[in-house]
């Protein structure tokens, strides 16, 4: 993984947008905003054996529901300093992707259920090549690093194991592929595709006020991980403008 941040830092220091000061750029799409929604798929990494072990567990395979998608939400921050060339800072909310075992035959207990809930946070630099521009239509090509905090709750009735708020972390690469079609001189429909390649580590959660402990898949063999890498798509509405602050009269 550090060979290809390595790789990556090479790339976003010789092709930086806006790097040659030939290509200064003065346009109302300078500065901007993005508000976008969309849908991700996920490798998931141990929580799916971890689903899979509870249902064996239940003596019912067929009452496992694993789920590697989910929604997500997202907002950024964009400066465009050259004609073909867009920086862009943000963060995504990856929503609640959720696996379930229901058993339906009663236990000593009552009847024993099974969920692992994930939802993660996702904060990233993308460097954008915008090699070709129409009138109202922009092709981008966007690559960049990303930080994630990731976020478990483990509630299993089989092996009497409750989990609540383990914390994973991860760095990783974005990139995507996008159009966006310019409804206005200040207002664009940003049409995004892409995928992600992150792998979250070093869990930990507090079983008592205080104490933070690792976590360990089923079995105690070694720590829990959770592959977030995987492909998703959003739609951005953009706002844009040509200048951060008004200028300042010094002359009064």
């Amino acid at each position: 993984m550090q060979r290809y941040f390595g790789i990556l830092l090479v790339c976003v220091l010789v092709f930086a947008p806006g790097s040659n000061s030939a290509y200064a750029y003065d346009s109302p799409h300078t500065y901007g905003i993005e508000l976008r929604g969309g849908f991700g798929i996920y490798d998931m990494g141990d929580v799916n054996p971890t689903t899979d072990r509870m249902a064996r567990a239940s003596n019912l395979s067929d009452a496992a529901a694993t789920s590697d998608n989910g929604p997500m939400g997202g907002v950024s921050l964009l400066f465009r300093p050259a004609r073909h060339g867009l920086w862009e800072v943000g963060y995504n909310a990856i929503l609640d992707v959720e696996n379930t075992v229901e058993s339906t035959i009663p236990d000593t207990g009552g009847f024993k259920n099974g969920s692992i809930l994930m939802h993660a946070n996702e904060f990233f630099l993308k460097a954008h090549l915008v090699p070709w521009i129409g009138d109202r239509l922009n092709f981008n090509l966007g690559l960049g690093l990303a930080y994630y905090n990731v976020e478990l709750q483990i509630q299993d009735d089989f092996y009497r194991q409750y989990t609540y708020d383990a914390v994973g972390r991860a760095w990783g690469l974005l990139g995507s592929v996008g159009l966006e079609f310019l409804l206005s001189d200040r207002l664009g429909l940003n049409v995004q595709g892409g995928g992600r390649l992150a792998n979250a580590t070093h869990f930990t959660y507090e079983p008592t006020i205080g104490v933070r402990n690792g976590l360990e898949i089923p079995g105690g063999s070694r720590p829990m991980e959770v592959n977030i890498s995987g492909a998703y798509g959003s739609v951005g509405l953009r706002v844009y403008f040509d200048k951060v602050f008004p200028p300042v009269d010094f002359s009064r």
